[in-house]
């Protein structure tokens, strides 16, 4: 968030418009991070305890303090110490002669605790007027955890007091030997409410977000968010922004009530249109308002970057599990929710941990990604419950994927498998970029007791959890299913280096084949492929999509011997490639979702060895269909997706 305010050190600072009156106003932006403005003391038995911070201020479990220029904090999940009842308290201010103060306040609180509840963290907005012998708490701040929030509180009941100050309190639950998340406190402002006040505080897409892309010559919806300091409901304003030297766009919120000291929301209902060219250009926003007699906060600022086209984009999910974890059936539950609602939006992988399906390499990666179990990274960028994961949707199906992933099938032998993976960025990349490959297979079961299900959810003490709380404590092994089971990974966790040139130019294609060998073991119809583009100097997943596997393997009773369906999905036209162990009679039909034969070819012998049948699906709708190859003494099927 963008702030223009100085700094002010003066006790009483009065304004002379609009009956506004600043008593205190600290945003800590005089502060050399680490050490606290000049004033401003602590009291704590940790050694570092409070101290000034600037940037984004990141969590392993997730939280994340946003982007708030400098503030103060206390972080008590990097540094693990003794913040048992840990104040930060301002200098002294008088309110001798307000008639009406109030106290505003911009806090990042997670209120988290540990499972049961304890250790558990507390905050409070306290006040004293005797040097700290006494404190009076005027606010017991909410745990949010996703952004910043905001607190107003009257001061009426001190008015008259010469010498005030106020202390943040925050409190870790008073267990060294378990760390919390910790309170991050900005914009301190002690003042005689106005008549007409609004904040802009927040800008729509924010920079550095996923979402500030746009076609170029297209619009970009912005909007924001302000606050009104005001005593009276802000009826209307107006608000203007441009790209660049471009020309001013500007939106009248009207019939609009926003009550004293209350955040609102808003999106300008006429667009911002992008320049024609690629490139990442500023954004400059500010709100007006009639008779706001503080304009210095009413601006703010962002960036959009100009891109040839938008991607498909698919979130990239791995889950930490095991069939050891009792509180795993969380993840089964909703990875199988989200892909029966929106499986078009996610590639979904179940990362085992010290069971019968781990695959070592890459659950030693998920170890150190991870704080426990369940837990899921989205795009490797951000670590999360898995019951998060529709609201993941909700937010994040409209990043940006800065490239379209396209997956065709490539012609193997036997249980060798082969994919195409072509790229097309959006915008020019430079840098290393890699590719990675998945394997996933579903409906894995086991006889071993290692494949049954620690379920603490038996008995429902936990509440619902999708049929879980009627199984019991550990479900036994002939009773579970799993999928979206990592298999392999190919080549490496981090992705093949070198797979994608170190320059690659905005809708140009660049091409990687992965080449591997699926076990016997693994039931390949069950399987399907994933494929990531990791960004590698941070690991981030800018997109992924995903594939069904071929079958590739025999089908004796038939005289099949292999088949490939490429490419997959298909446009105009498909390939199906088989070899017969000897001379045989071949029909292909092709079925539509409902059954229907959408496509036939006519019965004729087919010599032993490789051959090859094109299908012509320029004519069928874009969606699913089932390919049968169908000989006098059985028949093979193939899955077939059609794109347009």
């Amino acid at each position: 968030m963008k702030k223009l305010f100085t700094c002010l050190s003066a006790v009483v600072l009065l304004s002379a418009s609009g009956n506004a009156q600043t008593i205190y106003f600290e945003d800590f932006e005089s502060s050399t991070v680490p050490a606290l403005p000049g004033g401003w003391t602590k009291a704590s038995k940790a050694t570092t305890g409070w101290k000034s911070g600037s940037g984004k201020l990141e969590f392993t479990n997730g939280w994340m303090v946003k982007e708030h220029t400098k503030y103060a904090v206390i972080d008590d999940w990097n540094t693990n110490e003794a913040n048992d009842s840990s104040v930060l308290i301002s200098p002294v201010f008088s309110l001798i002669g307000p008639s009406s103060p109030y106290v505003a306040m911009d806090y990042y609180y997670a209120g988290a605790s540990y499972s049961g509840g304890s250790p558990k963290e507390t905050a409070y907005l306290r006040i004293t007027t005797d040097g700290g012998t006494t404190w009076t708490n005027i606010d017991t701040l909410d745990g949010d955890g996703d952004n910043w929030q905001y607190t107003f509180k009257s001061l009426a009941a001190f008015v008259g007091q010469p010498a005030v100050q106020l202390g943040i309190y925050y409190h870790d639950g008073g267990d060294a030997t378990k760390k919390l998340i910790g309170l991050a406190v900005d914009y301190i402002k002690v003042y005689n409410p106005s008549s007409n006040d609004i904040r802009f505080i927040a800008i729509t897409p924010e920079k550095g977000s996923p979402k500030n892309f746009g076609v170029a010559s297209s619009n970009l919806t912005v909007g924001g968010t302000v606050i009104n300091y005001s005593s009276n409901a802000v009826t209307s304003f107006d608000a203007y922004y441009k790209a660049g030297t471009g020309s001013t766009v500007s939106s009248t919120l009207s019939s609009i009530n926003i009550p004293a000291f209350t955040s609102y929301d808003f999106t300008c209902a006429n667009p911002l249109p992008l320049p024609s060219a690629l490139g990442t250009y500023p954004i400059s926003m500010w709100v007006q308002q009639i008779g706001d007699v503080e304009a210095t906060n009413d601006s703010n600022s962002t960036d959009a970057t100009v891109v040839t086209f938008m991607p498909t984009k698919k979130i990239l999910a791995e889950e930490g599990t095991g069939t050891w974890c009792g509180f795993c059936p969380r993840g089964a539950v909703y990875m199988d929710s989200i892909a029966k609602l929106h499986s078009g939006n996610f590639s979904l992988i179940a990362v085992h941990n010290n069971d019968p399906m781990e695959v070592a390499a890459y659950d030693a990666f998920m170890g150190t990604k991870i704080g426990g179990y369940p837990s899921m990274l989205i795009d490797r960028r951000e670590e999360l419950d898995p019951s998060d994961l529709f609201d993941v949707y909700n937010e994040q199906k409209d990043y940006f994927g800065y490239a379209d992933i396209t997956l065709t099938d490539v012609p193997a032998n036997s249980f060798n498998y082969s994919l195409k993976a072509s790229v097309k960025p959006a915008m020019d990349l430079n840098g290393d970029y890699r590719l990675a490959l998945v394997l996933v297979e579903d409906d894995v079961k086991g006889t071993a007791s290692g494949y049954g299900q620690s379920n603490y959810y038996a008995g429902g003490g936990y509440g619902p959890m999708g049929g879980y709380e009627s199984k019991p404590s550990t479900v036994p092994a002939a009773d579970m299913v799993y999928n979206h089971v990592a298999r392999m990974i190919v080549p490496a966790v981090n992705g093949a280096a070198g797979s994608l040139p170190a320059t690659m130019t905005a809708g140009s294609t660049y091409d990687y084949t992965f080449s591997t060998t699926i076990p016997q073991p693994y039931n390949r119809t069950k399987m399907h492929a994933v494929v990531m583009l990791i960004r590698n100097s941070d690991g981030v997943v800018l997109n992924s999509n995903n594939k069904t596997v071929p079958l590739g393997i025999n089908n004796v009773a038939a005289g099949i011997t292999e088949t490939t369906v490429y490419p997959n999905p298909a446009t105009d036209k498909t390939n199906i490639r088989f070899s017969l162990a000897k001379n045989t009679n071949v029909q292909v039909l092709v079925y539509d979702m409902t059954g229907r034969v959408v496509y036939s070819t006519t019965d004729m012998t087919y010599n032993a060895g490789a051959n090859t049948i094109d299908i012509n699906t320029n004519n069928l709708p874009a969606g699913a269909y089932t390919i049968k190859l169908q000989t006098g003494n059985g028949n093979v099927t193939l899955p077939l997706s059609v794109a347009k």
